[in-house]
């Protein structure tokens, strides 16, 4: 039933600059779960004043190598002669959504001119009513066979009381995602933020690890910025 409901991410990114929303969505599971006993999430004594923090400034999934390490001048030509090749393969995800709520992330989440040319970064508020043991997958839905990576994820900001049960670390065990339903279970709810940066290619055409130069040309990078909102 959840296909019929899919919402092609790229057609809802009409203008890529568009700025979001003054108030997002929360993702919340209130349609599941009881909304009544409130999980705030304060961390560490340090972050004790984080609630004042902009969520964009949470933001830590750009890799330490910013830097452009192609040639300007011949680079988007040379991306240009492969999206202009006859076997080129659009690499973008057509949609994404919460799993266990169908809660769907489009352009209202998109950070203010980062959702466009091959990387798009959104910031995605965590409801104050989430258990800090919710199990959290986003599906991401492609057009094409791709394969997903998961580059590089950052999970400083742990809550600081989390429930006693045990906490397994199954959902750090993936690296890479192939076809065209990927699922990837993260273990968001246990932070106060965090955040993940995931590749989509072409099985065999691109990386981790293949020069940012390429964005667009064979491979697509998302960034996830999970943060607690808990005004």
């Amino acid at each position: 039933m959840w296909k019929l409901t899919l919402v092609c991410f790229v057609c809802l990114l009409v203008n890529p600059t568009t700025t979001p929303v003054p108030w997002t969505p929360d993702v919340d599971f209130c349609s599941l779960i009881y909304c009544e006993e409130v999980f705030c999430c304060p961390t560490t004594a340090s972050m004790d004043n984080t609630s004042t923090i902009s969520p964009a400034l949470l933001s830590s999934t750009v890799s330490p190598n910013i830097g452009p390490s192609l040639a300007d001048k011949g680079k988007d030509k040379f991306n240009e002669e492969i999206k202009g090749a006859g076997d080129w393969t659009n690499t973008t995800i057509r949609s994404f959504f919460i799993k266990e709520n169908e809660q769907m992330i489009d352009s209202r989440y998109c950070e203010r001119g980062r959702c466009g040319s091959g990387n798009y970064s959104f910031q995605i508020p965590i409801s104050k009513f989430v258990p800090t043991n919710m199990r959290v997958t986003v599906q991401m839905n492609t057009t094409e066979l791709l394969v997903v990576h998961l580059c590089h994820h950052d999970e400083t900001f742990k809550c600081s009381a989390l429930m006693d049960h045990d906490q397994t670390n199954e959902d750090d065990n993936f690296i890479n995602t192939q076809g065209y339903v990927h699922e990837w279970p993260l273990p968001v709810s246990r932070f106060y933020s965090s955040s993940y940066h995931f590749r989509s290619a072409v099985a065999g055409q691109a990386d981790c690890s293949t020069d940012r130069g390429f964005v667009g040309a064979l491979f697509t990078d998302y960034h996830f910025n999970f943060y607690r909102r808990c005004e």
